[in-house]
């Protein structure tokens, strides 16, 4: 057989034979070119960020967590000898609700237990059934892994890593040079959505952004049905991350997206009903995957959370010009992110920066031309799309008003839709660099005026006008945005003004020169120059939003805590006055606490309002008021919920009866060698005493040492004592002691001493004129049964009435209103063991019968109860039970769940011995399995079977296939 000329054989076949430059000789000839040190210091850039913001966490050294804000709060500031020197106060949330709940699912599930229940907060709280803590979030990873103190570091990291990933996959889709892939990720990755959201689940959230919008293009523009998928799991991936807000509004700009890319693509309507059909089925596949939290999510939504608190309205709600601002001017809404400058708003929910380079590069991608041919037509879309997201987010009117009325908007923040700002605007600056590593020489596209229609030039010119007309805006509003500032941030904001022009300056005339001249060194230090004038400023804004914690002061415990862990048992709970321990932390030191930072539902909110009406700081945040803490203890609704502690700062007013001591008539200066003074001479029990410190405030870095002791007169022998670390001194200073027992007759006086006063320094204590400190003491109130159990670091009250939290009732009344059933509860005069029902029942407990009761609560999703009663009576449980999912078995047969006491529950149980079982399953959580199940499975059978017979219809190769000579 003669075989085949040179001439004959296929081209691919001569190739083959042809030597092929090595892989060495390839990369030396890219390394030759100026786009490819471009591209790799926009790299180096994307790598620097990450190191200068993420490094010393990611080594260990430290957690990124802000766990350092805990140093402002009893009992950690004792504990600590510090108070926060945090740079940003503004997460608290993280702190306080987030992490707490995060770590206690993990913790259960590293024990077997899947936490659907948290028992720790405001009665109970749904947890592991719901997606709202962001655990499910595949960027939640590390926190299901790594120590909890580490995770937060690398949560962060793998937010960047799926930014930069689906960055270079749109940018790519786009034909942007690779430069422009790690620009953009470093641009949305530093804007001040995911900055100032940073350890919520919304950055989590937002981080797929850039993946969906990936996906959404593909499926518009190729119409293969493998973009069900690729649509699908970027959306779960979104709404298994656990803010529907940020999933919502990118769902709202993404369908304009998806219209326009699809029209630009298809001319006939077929092919666009096609593409139609592949995202909508990759939306409902993505909303299936997540079935398992979403279903779940919905009942919750429509049964326990109340949206109406948040409604929003008409057109108002826009953040304003001067949130805008932020977006090249980090620094006009607030100092960083310690504290607002003007405007009043919370800078988490304002901060909106990008970066002034980026804004240039925004213009730069609108007017310069590339060079390189097959450019698809993104910069009009998404030039469009930001300026639909700005004028909502930013300036509202009409347009904001009109979409008021959809769903997401109606209940959320318009503010919160600066995830897209930053994302548009990212994508843009991605492709501005792009352009400036290969453009179309600007005096190139002057010598080509002679051979294009007018029209062109008209519509190149009005396009330069508007840019010059956005950037005298710009211009203009930051200068208008200083007269509002106080005068003493005025210097500091000039010194912002005057570097971020500095910043923006240099980048245009760095533009300038790369669009303007043709020298590729000239090309290079524009393309370098005007990375550095992206990450340097990137790098700045984060220090003070980013700050890194000790890991000593992840969640530390403390005597206080100590003290709460160790006598409080399941049948009780503890509640927070103030901030003292921050409400929401009790989740991760896994005590039960009657307030806390969670969603609640309106019966037992009706229950907090009744014991202290300024107890709901926010919707989701209850603690009792410390000035109103001296009437509040006393409520009998404390008692019935099992509310055996309430924990208060060591420095706030006093719970007891007042008595008023002699008034001071001078001062007595402690300084660092006379560091104690006497006070009068008192008797009797007591509670702690007020003193008079010094009228102007004296404050000391390191700290000093308040120690308190109570001396008896006769015998010098010490009746109680406390030390407390402080770090200020000014006006009246409170003191607890553990001075309720000390008989009548004995006759006491108190020693105060300060250590820690730096020389040079003192502090003032009003005295008497015979030189002894003048107090006013406060003595346990007769008949309140509250004496103070615990001093120093914080101070905590034992309510010496209070009751189990699960316990037995031999009586009933039945009151059909919330007012009625409130007010009976209130009365001192209703007996401990009567349950107050809601509605008539078939059943009458015996006030003759007793019963004791065994409480096993060793699984967070149950209640069981062993009781053995002398006579029929009911079971009640003082949880937060009237929700959804709660269901109750006597002796393993199902029973009414009846509601009690307005916000728990009852059992009845016949006479003898019964096991009562509580049991909470999150409602729809099953359901919503076989949906996420059903969906997986039948994906991959669909898979599957397009894999096989694509394989079957694919022709053999070339050879089998060639005829035989």
């Amino acid at each position: 057989m003669t075989p085949p000329s040179a001439e004959t054989r296929p081209r691919d076949e001569q190739a083959a034979d042809e030597p092929r430059p090595g892989r060495r000789s390839r990369f030396s000839t890219w390394l030759r070119t100026p786009g490819a040190w471009i591209e790799i210091a926009a790299w180096a850039a994307l790598v620097a960020f990450v190191v200068f913001s993420l490094g010393i966490p990611l080594l260990g050294q430290g957690t990124f967590l802000n766990t350092a804000f805990l140093h402002d709060f009893a009992p950690w500031s004792d504990a600590a000898k510090s108070a926060t020197s945090t740079s940003n106060v503004y997460d608290s949330d993280t702190i306080d609700s987030g992490a707490p709940q995060v770590a206690l699912l993990v913790r259960l599930a590293h024990e077997g237990v899947f936490a659907q229940w948290n028992p720790y907060l405001s009665g109970g709280t749904e947890l592991g059934g719901l997606p709202d803590s962001g655990a499910y979030s595949p960027l939640s990873l590390p926190w299901w892994i790594l120590p909890l103190s580490y995770a937060p570091g690398v949560v962060k990291l793998l937010e960047i890593v799926v930014v930069t990933v689906g960055m270079a996959l749109l940018l790519r889709r786009y034909s942007v040079p690779r430069a422009g892939w790690p620009i953009a990720a470093l641009v949305f990755s530093s804007s001040g959505f995911m900055v100032a959201w940073t350890n919520w689940p919304q950055t989590r959230v937002a981080a797929f952004i850039p993946l969906l919008f990936w996906a959404i293009d593909r499926a518009a523009a190729e119409k293969k049905a493998r973009d069900i998928i690729s649509v699908g799991v970027a959306l779960a991936c979104m709404l298994l991350g656990g803010f529907p807000a940020v999933v919502g509004y990118t769902l709202f700009v993404g369908a304009f997206y998806f219209v326009v890319r699809t029209i630009v693509a298809h001319p006939r309507m077929r092919e666009m009903v096609v593409s139609l059909g592949i995202v909508v089925g990759g939306l409902l596949f993505g909303v299936l995957l997540a079935a398992w939290q979403i279903v779940p999510f919905a009942h919750n939504a429509l049964s326990v959370i109340n949206f109406g608190v948040r409604a929003q309205s008409g057109g108002s709600g826009a953040l304003g010009i001067g949130a805008l601002v932020t977006s090249w001017l980090a620094d006009a809404e607030s100092e960083q992110s310690r504290g607002p400058i003007f405007g009043g708003g919370n800078p988490t929910e304002i901060y909106s920066y990008v970066g002034a380079a980026a804004v240039v590069l925004v213009a730069a991608a609108v007017l310069i031309r590339s060079r390189s041919p097959h450019r698809t037509g993104a910069v009009p879309l998404l030039i469009g799309l930001l300026a639909l997201s700005v004028i909502l987010v930013f300036l509202g009117g009409p347009l904001l008003a009109a979409v008021r009325h959809l769903p997401v908007f109606d209940s959320n923040p318009i503010g919160r839709m600066r995830c897209d700002v930053g994302f548009f605007a990212a994508a843009l600056a991605g492709i501005g660099l792009g352009k400036l590593v290969e453009p179309e020489n600007l005096r190139a596209e002057f010598a080509r005026v002679r051979r294009v229609a007018p029209l062109y030039w008209i519509g190149r010119a009005a396009v330069a006008m508007l840019v010059l007309a956005a950037a005298a805006w710009i211009i203009w509003q930051t200068r208008e945005i200083l007269f509002p500032i106080s005068a003493e941030y005025v210097h500091q904001v000039k010194l912002g003004v005057l570097w971020t022009g500095g910043v923006a300056g240099a980048a245009v005339i760095l533009v300038l020169l790369a669009w303007i001249l043709r020298s590729r060194i000239v090309g290079l230090v524009a393309g370098v120059g005007i990375i550095a004038l992206v990450a340097v400023p990137a790098i700045t804004s984060v220090q003070a939003w980013w700050p890194v914690a000790s890991d000593a002061s992840f969640y530390p415990n403390t005597p206080a805590l100590n003290f709460l862990k160790k006598n409080l048992t399941a049948q009780q709970r503890f509640a927070t006055s103030g901030q003292s321990t921050l409400p929401g932390t009790a989740s991760y030191y896994q005590v039960r606490s009657l307030t806390g930072h969670t969603f609640q539902t309106t019966a037992w909110k009706q229950l907090m309002t009744a014991v202290d009406p300024a107890s709901a700081t926010t919707p989701t945040y209850s603690t009792l008021s410390p000035g109103n803490l001296p009437r509040s203890i006393t409520s009998p609704i404390l008692d019935r919920l099992g509310t055996r502690y309430v924990i208060n700062d060591p420095s706030y007013p006093l719970v007891g009866t007042g008595v008023g001591g002699p008034a001071p008539v001078t001062t007595d200066s402690l300084t660092s060698t006379s560091t104690s003074v006497n006070t009068t001479t008192w008797s009797g029990p007591v509670n702690g005493f007020q003193f008079a410190g010094p009228a102007n405030l004296v404050h000391v870095q390191k700290g000093m040492e308040l120690t308190v002791s109570l001396i008896a007169d006769g015998t010098g022998k010490t009746l109680a004592s406390t030390t407390t670390w402080v770090q200020t001194f000014q006006g009246a200073r409170w003191v607890a002691l553990k001075g309720d027992s000390i008989p009548t007759s004995t006759s006491w006086h108190a020693r105060i001493s300060i250590t820690g006063i730096p020389t040079g320094k003192s502090v003032q204590v009003g005295t008497t004129s015979a030189g002894l400190a003048a107090v006013n003491i406060y003595r346990p109130t007769p008949g309140a049964d509250v004496r103070v159990v615990h001093t120093g670091d914080a101070t905590i009250y034992q309510l010496l009435d209070a009751g189990d939290r699960v316990h037995w009732a031999s009586n009933q009344s039945v009151e059909t209103t919330a007012k009625a059933r409130i007010a009976t509860l209130q009365d001192p005069a209703t007996p401990a063991d009567e349950v107050v029902l809601s509605s008539p029942t078939t059943h009458q407990a015996d006030p003759q019968g007793t019963a004791s009761l065994k409480l096993d609560a060793s699984d967070v999703n149950a209640t069981v109860v062993h009781v053995n009663a002398t006579l029929g009576g009911w079971v009640v449980v003082e949880d937060s039970l009237q929700r959804p999912g709660w269901s109750a078995t006597v002796d393993g047969k199902a029973t009414d769940l009846v509601t009690a006491d307005n916000a728990g529950a009852a059992v009845w149980v016949p006479k003898g011995e019964h096991t009562v079982d509580l049991q909470y399953s999150t409602p729809g959580l099953g359901e919503g399995v076989v949906l996420t199940v059903a969906s997986i499975v039948i994906a991959a059978i669909v898979s599957a079977l397009v894999i096989v017979l694509g394989r079957r219809k694919r022709p053999r190769g070339r050879l089998a296939a060639r005829p035989r000579q």
